[in-house]
């Protein structure tokens, strides 16, 4: 049945007085060209939708792309800002542009047109070299200039203990009575750590050794200059072991806890002075009853 339908059928037109016509019918054809003629346009369409779709896949893979690069290069720049900032350099930045160049305008809502998914990759990677060379060539060395002078000054704070083990406060800084009786009263310009005769002294900070010698009121003592505007001195010592000159770090032996010079007893004179007066060492050592501490 279906292959009758499918052969071509003759159609003959008679009209009176007139030649007889005939028309062909091709069911086959004609169904094909049906079938062409909505199929196609499906299929375009069909197509056209696909290739949208991965369009749209890509653009918002591109999309998402630029986002992170776009977040990732402001993290770096606030990193780098800072780190200049530490390096003493200027922080002034200048970011890349990302809108239109066509428009420079405000447009409605605060919002700014900018420029294509691509075009800001390309920025971003600009910005991200000239980062890179502000980083190697600025930042970097002058950093480590910076670190370096900020560990030398960290070493040279007088923030040691000058006697190991727990300190025995015997004299505070400050107004105190004549610790050989009477009513006089005397300024004392440190602070005195009671303890055994022999007993270890150290510096409490890098320096070097400026004064090594033995005076009447101080006996044998020391003077340490740290730089930076601090010195520091270790009194009534029974001995010393450095010399002027002599280039000590924080926690080096450079004396003995003694009873020389005018002393009342076994201690330690210890004194800081920054910028030729004398501070309290108490602050300095951060004791646990101290009501105030001093950072360097």
């Amino acid at each position: 049945m279906l292959r009758f339908f499918l052969q071509p059928h003759i159609i003959l037109i008679t009209a009176t007085g007139r030649a007889p016509r005939s028309i062909t019918l091709r069911p086959a054809s004609l169904i094909l060209g049906i079938v062409l003629g909505l199929g196609l346009p499906a299929l375009w369409i069909s197509y056209l939708t696909r290739h949208n779709q991965r369009l749209a896949q890509e653009h918002q893979v591109l999309s998402d792309q630029a986002n992170q690069v776009l977040t990732d290069l402001q993290t770096i720049t606030d990193d780098v800002e800072e780190l200049k900032s530490r390096a003493g350099l200027s922080t002034e930045t200048v970011a890349p542009d990302l809108r239109d160049s066509d428009d420079g305008s405000n447009p409605q809502g605060g919002l700014s047109k900018v420029a294509s998914v691509e075009m800001v990759l390309n920025l971003s990677k600009t910005r991200m070299n000239s980062l890179e060379t502000v980083l190697t060539n600025a930042v970097k060395p002058n950093l480590e200039a910076t670190l370096a002078s900020e560990v030398k000054r960290q070493a040279a704070f007088p923030q040691g203990k000058p006697i190991t083990g727990a300190l025995q406060v015997s004299s505070e800084f400050g107004l105190r009575p004549s610790p050989f009786g009477g009513l006089d009263y005397e300024i004392h310009e440190g602070i005195d750590f009671a303890g055994p005769i022999g007993k270890p002294v150290l510096a409490t900070a890098d320096g070097t050794v400026a004064l090594a010698e033995y005076e009447r009121g101080y006996g044998n003592h020391i003077k340490i200059n740290h730089g930076y505007g601090y010195t520091t001195l270790y009194a009534h010592l029974s001995r010393t072991v450095v010399q002027p000159g002599d280039w000590v770090k924080r926690g080096n032996v450079v004396g003995y806890l003694g009873n020389t010079g005018r002393s009342s007893g076994p201690h330690l004179h210890y004194g800081i002075y920054r910028q030729g007066q004398p501070v309290n060492p108490r602050h300095y050592l951060k004791l646990n009853d101290s009501p105030l501490a001093v950072s360097p």
